[in-house]
């Protein structure tokens, strides 16, 4: 992705126009796959529950902030002075038009222009949905009238974050090499590095969408704590959405149990909440976010243990390999049998372009040679995962071939390898120019989850392949 310096010499309107087109080419964040099946499941329920509704939707930002956008745009906007709470939200709406958004909304696997990034953007979706509890446990502790809707302020809270997070990767990283994993100084390195402030940019967010003023409002990170204000007001829900994501931040990058404790009583007399009180609400989010992944971590230890083992022995002969300047033919066998048996794929596949092709060349795997005729594809554009992946530099990884959209699966693909049940793609680059992708795939009875780490690992792997062509 090309460096943003460049691109803000009229500047804010640069940026804006530049994240508007990034939105449109990228589409919207990504949902947690559990939280569309829940909602799917309480749509089928004959007695739906519009409590239990709105709270699987409070658990997810993604479609949180979607049904908040849609219920106060234009089109529903004379029905109401504004909507802050997703139960509202849905009385103005209708369950048919929740319906459809669970339908058609993006799920974490779906192809976006942040694909390669995706370790990412979960990890903040995570930290927003931590979010969104700690509000939510302190809320009901004050006994506001409306819990919904500090939860909802406390999540929109983040857009500015999600928005550098997901659609300017390049320049968060930067962002947070200088604010050292200090969420309360994310907002001085944003201006440093694009000449806008988080703040500026979640404003200008809460203006395109026509977000009430108790949730732009509640956006801005400047807060007064001289002061204490009745719960429920404007101010109040500001100083709650700042507290909210800064503990939050704090637990996921693991500070000490004082700092968080000195944090706290800094807030308590501004929230009109005894410190206790908080400390308790805040110890029950993290207990109800963590409990599901303690679990899979559990069971996927000895995964990763035996993944990052041969990883590094690939990585290390791989290094070995290149300082004895194998050549670049021997260098892939190296990465193509890694990636192979690293995460027990099915079959690893390397296509190359050629002329105005591109052609599958060698493979590891479950593979009948007279297929390798049949796995080829045009340069022309179209916008299948193998393109889009290709155009945006983006590493994909597509967890279902049977729920991907029909368009996104070319169909050479499923005619030559019917039996892929899920597929990640490697691009690779060459002084800017694509050469070539490496495709691995699972049986549908195989199928793996990769995390985050995982897939960063896979691409440093092709990096270092890269590398080699240059020696």
């Amino acid at each position: 992705m090309a460096s943003l310096i460049s691109t803000l010499e009229n500047g804010k309107a640069d940026f804006f126009d530049l994240l508007v087109k990034r939105m449109e080419e990228g589409g919207d964040f990504p949902a947690w796959s559990k939280s569309i099946e829940q909602l799917d499941e309480l749509m089928r329920d004959e007695d739906k529950n519009i409590a239990q509704i709105a709270n699987v939707i409070l658990s997810d930002f993604t479609l949180t902030q979607k049904i908040i956008r849609l219920a106060n745009s234009e089109m529903y906007s004379k029905m109401s002075n504004g909507i802050t709470t997703i139960s509202h939200a849905i009385a103005v709406l209708g369950l048919h038009a929740i319906s459809n958004i669970v339908l058609n909304i993006h799920f974490i696997d779906t192809l976006s222009a942040s694909a390669s990034h995706s370790g990412s953007v979960r990890a903040e979706l995570q930290q927003i949905v931590l979010t969104g509890e700690i509000a939510r446990n302190i809320a009901s502790k004050s006994k506001i009238k409306n819990v919904e809707e500090a939860v909802v302020c406390a999540m929109m809270h983040h857009i500015g974050r999600l928005m550098l997070v997901f659609y300017f990767p390049d320049e968060w990283l930067k962002i947070q090499q200088i604010a050292k994993q200090d969420y309360s100084r994310e907002s001085e390195a944003s201006l440093k590095i694009i000449g806008l402030t988080i703040d500026e940019i979640s404003q200008e967010m809460a203006k395109l969408w026509r977000l009430p003023v108790k949730i732009s409002n509640s956006m801005v990170s400047s807060v007064t704590l001289d002061k204490t204000s009745i719960p429920g007001t404007l101010d109040w829900l500001k100083v709650m959405a700042n507290f909210s994501g800064n503990v939050a931040s704090m637990l996921t990058n693991k500070a000490a149990n004082k700092n968080v404790q000195d944090f706290v009583s800094r807030y308590s007399r501004s929230l009109l909440i005894s410190k206790e009180d908080i400390l308790s609400s805040i110890e029950q989010a993290a207990k109800k976010t963590n409990s599901a992944d303690l679990t899979e971590h559990d069971k996927r230890s000895e995964k990763l243990d035996n993944f990052r083992n041969r990883l590094t022995a690939g990585l290390i002969e791989l290094s070995f390999a290149i300082a004895q300047k194998i050549d670049f033919n021997s260098a892939l066998s190296i990465v193509l049998e890694t990636i192979y048996a690293g995460l027990k794929f099915n079959r690893v596949i390397v296509f190359f372009r050629d002329s105005e092709t591109y052609i599958a060349h060698s493979y590891f795997g479950n593979l009948n040679q007279d297929i390798l005729s049949q796995l080829v594809f045009s340069e022309s554009y179209t916008a299948d995962v193998f393109h889009l992946s290709l155009k945006n530099r983006a590493d994909v990884f597509i967890q279902s071939v049977i729920s991907a959209r029909e368009s996104s699966i070319p169909d050479w693909h499923r005619a030559a390898l019917p039996d892929a049940g899920a597929f990640i793609l490697l691009p690779m680059f060459f002084e800017d120019n694509a050469i070539g992708t490496i495709y691995a795939d699972w049986c549908e009875g195989d199928i793996q989850a990769i995390s985050p780490d995982e897939f960063l690992a896979l691409g440093m792997l092709r990096d270092q392949l890269m590398r080699s062509l240059a020696k």
